[in-house]
């Protein structure tokens, strides 16, 4: 009776003993399972951003050399001197074309293109879809009919059809007029703000740098060549490199 109780004792200390070792194993498998994801979300993140932020460094580059004719490979030089002409044309509507401007000292001949202002404003600025609400007026207007003599009656918007009536030619008469109400899906642009922060890469807090070769720009990441440091003690944040940029081409994208 003695022995059969404790086989039974030992039996339930056992079974109470492995079935808080399988929850605690459990536990360290989600635990682990967990960790690794959000590691590889947070390089994949800083990945996404260290490039997004290159790109924007190009734009910059390409801005700079429609103004100048060529490229900076002083990306802080040619961020602040694109803004200081951008600047510019906010405060004067007449700063256009042939220019002279001063920046750090020096007097810079620029040209600037016609629709340089309008390229400044959506290349640094995230697009997004809106809804506009705007007003057309429909003409209702009788025009003869070639083939048969006739009058027929015919609906002319204001603007798409504007050639249509405003032909000198045109035999036809307006005999009323309605405004529509028009509802329409339409792109817009959020700017963003075109800082020094855009230097700097997101992960080693080091500034991306640019060199000339032979007359090809690179825009080159700091992590150039992998960087791996440790995370949470016992795992292993591991990223192979951000890529570059070389005359607008970058490297993350070939094939």
């Amino acid at each position: 009776m003695a022995n059969q109780t404790n086989e039974n004792y030992y039996s339930n200390t056992w079974s109470f003993i492995i079935k808080w070792v399988s929850i605690v194993l459990g536990v360290l498998v989600l635990l682990v399972i967990f960790t690794k994801t959000s590691i590889w979300t947070q390089e994949k993140k800083v990945r996404s951003l260290a490039r997004w932020k290159m790109q924007q460094l190009w734009n910059v580059e390409e801005l700079y050399e429609q103004l100048t004719s060529e490229y900076n490979p002083d990306l802080e030089a040619a961020l602040n001197f694109v803004k200081q002409v951008r600047d510019s044309i906010y405060a004067d509507s007449l700063y256009a074309e042939d220019q002279i401007i001063e920046f750090k000292g020096k007097e810079y001949q620029i040209t600037i293109p016609e629709f340089w202002k309008i390229d400044f404003d959506t290349s640094f600025a995230h697009p997004y879809i809106a809804k506009d609400t705007n007003y057309v007026k429909i003409f209702t207007a009788l025009e003869t009919n070639e083939e048969t003599g006739s009058l027929d009656t015919v609906f002319l918007n204001e603007y798409r059809d504007k050639w249509i009536y405003s032909d000198s030619l045109w035999d036809g008469s307006i005999i009323d007029t309605v405004e529509e109400e028009r509802i329409e899906e339409v792109q817009k642009y959020r700017s963003f703000k075109l800082d020094s922060n855009m230097l700097i890469g997101p992960l080693t807090k080091k500034k991306f740098t640019a060199k000339l070769k032979d007359e090809e720009l690179i825009i080159q990441s700091p992590t150039k060549g992998g960087i791996s440091f440790k995370k949470y003690f016992f795992f292993t944040f591991k990223d192979t490199g951000h890529g570059s940029i070389k005359n607008g081409k970058n490297s993350w994208n070939k094939r």
